[in-house]
């Protein structure tokens, strides 16, 4: 009895401390960040300029939806039964965001600044609200792009992890938190629409207050998993469900440009068929899902994080690169070159920073 007792608590410190993943929710992180980085592939050349490519910030939408439904579906119950406490809920998602964004915002700003050389105050000035994830709260694009341009999202996921300890608590009952999403499905398109078109990113794209409620739209969604899954679905109906969400999504996606206004497009317009997509593939019953639980795939989703915060260097990088060597190479071998080294120093950083600073973090944060 003491030995089963002492392996339950193991097996128990070991689930708390690694969140417990969806394979299919993880391989379509892969797909989601590829669209952030067709989305930023413009600066290399004006193809990537059009609807079809630069509509791919729409990826940014769905990691915070997934983060949302993934952080209820590891830690909701587990903080509710004070089986997790706040700090080592805080303790874990600090170990996650804070050790890449750190290590990329320091490579960032020296090289940054060998190659366009600042001023102290002026660099001091970016750099301390950036280290600490307080930069999507100036509306000021000299402010949330100065460093490390993806990072502005992290400021996001932070102000969700800190409350979302309180949420669990304040959301236990699913009442409440559709009564809020109700309140902001009205509130925020109205608000949208008063806002003048010069502002718009500042504050509805980057804001994490605004952002927030794409959030809430993740934690509404474990709910309605945690009502579906045990639903008996054939494999043909899952399949063809999982068909159907990705085709709504598409459709929603596609004819955005001409229809919708991109403020809306920056957060709202797109709970819907993301959620779909979200829920449909959560159960993890179809054909596609078979497909998305590729140990590939699931490695490509695993390394997304290294992936979203590096790809934007590597780009960069290989334009100042061209630039300077008046180099004038084919689309057909720059995307994909750049694509490779993106993935090949995302697989280095995930397995030979990310894990490691992650077990460290942990480590001396719950001595």
């Amino acid at each position: 009895m003491r030995m089963n007792s002492w392996k339950k608590k193991v097996i128990f410190a070991l689930n708390w401390e690694n969140d417990i993943m969806i394979h299919t929710l993880t391989s379509l992180r892969l797909f989601f960040a590829l669209m952030v980085f067709g989305a930023h592939c413009y600066v290399i050349d004006s193809t990537f300029a059009t609807h079809l490519y630069k509509e791919g910030f729409v990826g940014v939408s769905f990691f915070f939806i997934l983060s949302g439904f993934i952080i209820a579906y590891n830690y909701q119950q587990k903080l509710m039964e004070r089986k997790v406490s706040k700090r080592q809920f805080w303790v874990a998602r600090i170990a996650r965001i804070y050790p890449l964004h750190i290590a990329t915002l320091l490579g960032v700003a020296v090289i940054g600044n060998l190659l366009h050389p600042m001023g102290w105050w002026e660099g001091l000035k970016h750099f301390i609200p950036a280290l600490f994830l307080l930069h999507p709260f100036v509306p000021r694009m000299d402010y949330f792009f100065y460093f490390g341009s993806p990072s502005w999202s992290l400021g996001c996921e932070q102000l969700f992890y800190l409350l979302f300890p309180f949420l669990a608590l304040l959301f236990y009952k699913k009442q409440r938190l559709v009564g809020v999403l109700l309140v902001c499905a009205v509130l925020v398109p109205t608000l949208m629409s008063l806002t003048d078109e010069a502002n718009i990113r500042g504050y509805w794209y980057v804001n994490p207050l605004a952002r927030f409620p794409d959030f809430l739209v993740g934690m509404l969604l474990y709910r309605a998993y945690g009502w579906c899954r045990f639903k008996q679905l054939s494999f043909s109906t899952a399949s063809l469900l999982e068909v159907g969400a990705v085709c709504i999504f598409l459709l929603f996606y596609m004819v955005s440009e001409d229809l919708v206004p991109k403020v809306y497009r920056y957060s709202c317009y797109y709970w819907i068929p993301i959620s779909l997509v979200l829920l449909i593939f959560s159960l993890q019953k179809g054909f596609f899902s078979r497909i998305l639980s590729n140990k590939y795939l699931v490695i490509g989703g695993d390394i997304s994080y290294s992936f979203y915060l590096i790809h934007l260097w590597v780009i960069l990088a290989y334009v100042e690169v061209a630039q300077t060597y008046d180099w004038h190479i084919s689309l057909y071998i720059s995307i994909p070159l750049i694509f490779a080294v993106t993935v090949a120093l995302s697989l280095l950083s995930y397995y030979y920073f990310e894990k490691p600073a992650n077990r460290l973090v942990k480590r001396i944060l719950n001595k």
